[in-house]
């Protein structure tokens, strides 16, 4: 009596495998998590100061008693810069996706561009500030922030400066990516959380 094989797969008849998350993108997101803290802690500082115990002007007076004004127009530019690094680091991606290695290179020196050009602002506004991190409980809160926030960016481009030499090297693929997705994960994460910044320090 004949007997029939059980079906192990598609329509290849190879075996089905189980599709798991990449180790190293799981890294990330717990790497990306315990900065997720570091940052709520810092923004939970910035509030209790500002709000708390530090009972000063907000924001603090100049040297000459004038109030001081942050630079909300041009950070606002800068904000709009680190939003667009974004969106050129995803459309890089998505040429990879569709096999366009040169797309990728493009979207990752765009992508660098727009978050050195936001260094550099970010250097320009500390320059013309007209305080220092210790001139009040205010000014430490503000450069704390900023300050790490810049870090995280900085980080963020030498990672994508690497993913942008091996995409030259052609090490990526639409099927292999891994690196280049964790460096992806790792910049919108440092974008969100300036917007957070951007509205709670400058705005609200």
């Amino acid at each position: 009596m004949a007997t029939t094989a059980p079906h192990v797969g598609g329509a290849t008849g190879q075996p089905e495998q189980k599709k798991h998350m990449n180790p190293a993108l799981i890294s990330m997101l717990l790497f990306i998590g315990s900065e997720l803290m570091l940052f709520a802690s810092l923004f939970t500082a910035y509030f209790f100061i500002r709000y708390g115990v530090a009972n000063e002007t907000w924001p603090p007076l100049k040297a000459d008693g004038q109030p001081f004004e942050l630079p909300v127009l041009m950070t606002l530019v800068n904000t709009i810069f680190l939003v667009t690094s974004s969106f050129t680091l995803w459309w890089g991606e998505k040429r990879l996706a569709a096999g366009d290695n040169k797309g990728l290179i493009r979207g990752l020196w765009v992508t660098i561009i727009l978050g050195g050009a936001f260094l550099l602002i970010q250097l320009n506004e500390y320059a013309h500030l007209g305080f220092t991190p210790q001139d009040r409980a205010f000014s430490g809160a503000f450069y704390t922030l900023t300050g790490f926030h810049g870090a995280h960016v900085l980080v963020g481009l030498i990672v994508l400066g690497l993913c942008l030499r091996r995409a030259y090297m052609r090490d990526f693929s639409p099927s292999y990516h891994t690196p280049l997705t964790a460096g992806s994960y790792y910049w919108h994460f440092v974008d969100i959380v300036w917007v957070l910044l951007f509205i709670l320090v400058y705005l609200v």
